[in-house]
């Protein structure tokens, strides 16, 4: 899609411009990809350390840490991989139309969900960085499609394509874990009228396929760190980011403090954490958290809402050095609640800066949700549950699930992924409204 290429080229632009020309000050993040990147390329393996020696990381799944290393040896080094990555950033709004025609057969419609997936900011904003966010929403979203087309027609091939580019999207990012669980099932469901045993081997040659792309990895922890595991992401995101967000709802205290708090209870953070250390952590946060109740429910329906809403503008600009220095210092749903006077403050502020473009969209994501869940009763009261539409909208809804493990941390990039599902019924959900309300003139 031309349009989704020209608006990233243009952004990327100014964001390059704003860092003195720096490609790799524009585009390196912070999650340590690039690091690992370029100890590979050196020949150091798979480490994220600054110097000798190279220990092994655990932390970060392989792949977009090789697409990145794989790409430098392209001509161009790093340029190569910014082309690449936009060149998949380009391409998702054309899954995202492709999505919207398989559920619901209207092409004007499709065409509209990829011009507002071409112009979303934050999948314009990680078109341009080495996160692991765009790879991995090109898998997520090809094994969504191939089982599309496994429930059209039945075939195998479409029923290991799918589980293959699951697993591959588990090899960027960890957040799939059990989805393969929720497919299973539909699998099983599409099925329910004709119950077989060829019906159950196909389930169970979805798991299989998945468990056999993640092997290598599986090994590899194996060999290095004497435990079979995929990650410590879990065990770090409940206590790093979960425990640290409950306990400062509950005591009215900063996320950073409490963070600070269990850093000096020697609790470690993201990139730090070993995998057997991450797997402890998991039944100590565990302990923690239903040791607080009613701070889990406030923080779990809190980012719940932060999914859907979030707009991501900020980020935006922030890269682009365009933000203002102010921040809201937690969540803006979080200050209605607890300090609707600085929230007004903050918003009066907004508004004489290029951040007015945050409230904007914030306005503009509230408005999709609610279109989002008229578009889900509107397409069930037409169509009915389909095993495709119950795919897309349970991975909607395990992504907003799984991203409460991040606590008040959570941003408008743990919804990227699934924005191509959002967005179709959302479009629906306003098609609609529009129908209805030319009923009544």
């Amino acid at each position: 899609m031309l349009l989704a290429v020209v608006v990233r080229v243009l952004y990327f632009s100014v964001a390059l411009d704003a860092h003195n020309g720096n490609l790799l000050d524009t585009s390196r993040a912070a999650d340590g990809y690039t690091v690992i990147a370029e100890n590979v390329i050196a020949g150091h393996g798979f480490s994220n350390s600054g110097g000798p020696p190279y220990t092994p990381n655990s932390f970060r799944m392989p792949l977009q840490p090789y697409f990145l290393a794989v790409a430098h040896a392209l001509p161009g080094g790093w340029w190569a991989a910014l082309a690449l990555t936009l060149a998949i950033g380009r391409l998702l709004p054309l899954f995202g139309m492709y999505i919207t025609e398989q559920l619901f057969q209207h092409r004007r419609l499709a065409v509209a969900a990829g011009i507002l997936l071409a112009l979303e900011p934050v999948s314009i904003l990680f078109s341009v960085l080495f996160y692991s966010e765009t790879l991995f929403t090109l898998f997520l979203l090809s094994s969504v499609l191939y089982l599309f087309a496994y429930f059209r027609n039945k075939r195998l091939l479409h029923l290991a394509l799918s589980s293959s580019f699951l697993g591959l999207a588990m090899l960027v990012r960890p957040t799939v874990e059990y989805l393969p669980l929720l497919y299973i099932v539909l699998i099983l469901w599409d099925g329910r009228n004709s119950l077989s045993w060829p019906l159950f081997g196909r389930a169970a040659f979805y798991g299989f396929v998945f468990l056999l792309a993640l092997s290598p990895w599986l090994l590899r922890n194996y060999r290095e760190f004497g435990i079979i595991a995929i990650t410590p992401q879990t065990g770090v995101n409940l206590y790093a980011n979960l425990v640290p967000s409950v306990l400062s709802i509950e005591r009215g205290t900063s996320f950073d403090e409490e963070y600070q708090n269990l850093q000096a209870q020697g609790v470690s953070g993201p990139n730090q954490t070993g995998i057997g250390e991450g797997v402890g952590y998991v039944g100590k946060a565990s302990a923690l958290l239903f040791e607080h109740p009613a701070g889990l429910l406030f923080t779990a329906g809190l980012v719940g809402v932060t999914f859907f809403t979030h707009d991501g503008v900020l980020d935006l600009l922030r890269l682009a050095k365009l933000a203002p220095s102010e921040r809201l210092g937690a969540p803006a749903l979080a200050l209605l609640f607890t300090d609707p006077r600085a929230l007004w403050g903050h918003i009066t502020y907004f508004i004489t800066t290029p951040a007015v473009f945050v409230l904007i969209m914030r306005i503009v994501w509230y408005a999709v949700t609610v279109l989002f869940c008229v578009g889900i009763f509107a397409y069930v009261r037409r169509y009915g549950l389909t095993p495709s539409s119950l795919a897309a909208l349970g991975t909607v809804a395990y992504f907003a699930l799984v991203t409460i493990i991040v606590g008040l941390t959570v941003n408008a990039r743990y919804r990227l992924p699934v924005e191509a599902l959002i967005i179709p019924f959302a479009l629906y959900g306003l098609l609609y409204l529009k129908t209805l309300w030319r009923r009544s003139q």
